[in-house]
């Protein structure tokens, strides 16, 4: 009869155990609310891989797998909306994280679709990563910082 309690006892001990790492682990949908500022852009192949998304960007015949952004100001907001601001002009968006956070998908309104690899998100700093075989060879690195105001997650405490 001991023997039998000491391996609910163990076994219970052990479930907790799974159950606070759980929910101490943080989720990522959550983290990334609120505005971030994009600080740089990071090439594994040099400066090839910026002139490939500009060049299928500026071409009609073939749509890129991601625009080449600069210096933005994102803003995740719930319910997956986005808004990118940029020289004073606005576009709204919807995201959503895909795989098991680590995919973040935005949708544009023209049923433009782009992944990114959600490499490091932290409070303060959320790395991209854009990988694309069909018009860019190699991988960029999008960084961002969070905005220094008031962040969303910040407001509803």
């Amino acid at each position: 009869m001991k023997l039998w309690l000491t391996y609910c006892a163990v076994f219970l001990s052990g479930i907790l155990a799974l159950g606070v790492l759980f929910n101490a682990s943080a989720n990522p949908e959550q983290v990334i609310l609120g505005r971030w500022q994009e600080t740089a852009w990071a090439y594994e192949q040099g400066i090839a891989f910026a002139a490939d998304i500009a060049a299928a960007s500026k071409s009609g015949s073939v749509q890129p797998e991601f625009s080449f952004h600069k210096a933005e100001d994102w803003e995740f907001l719930p319910g997956g909306r986005l808004r990118l601001r940029i020289a004073g002009k606005e576009e709204w968006l919807s995201w959503s994280m895909k795989g098991r956070g680590h995919v973040l998908q935005i949708k544009y309104g023209d049923h433009r679709i782009e992944n990114y690899q959600l490499t490091v998100l932290k409070n303060n700093k959320m790395v991209l990563n854009a990988e694309s075989d069909l018009q860019a060879r190699g991988i960029a690195q999008l960084i961002f910082e969070r905005d220094k105001s008031t962040t969303y997650a910040q407001k509803i405490q």
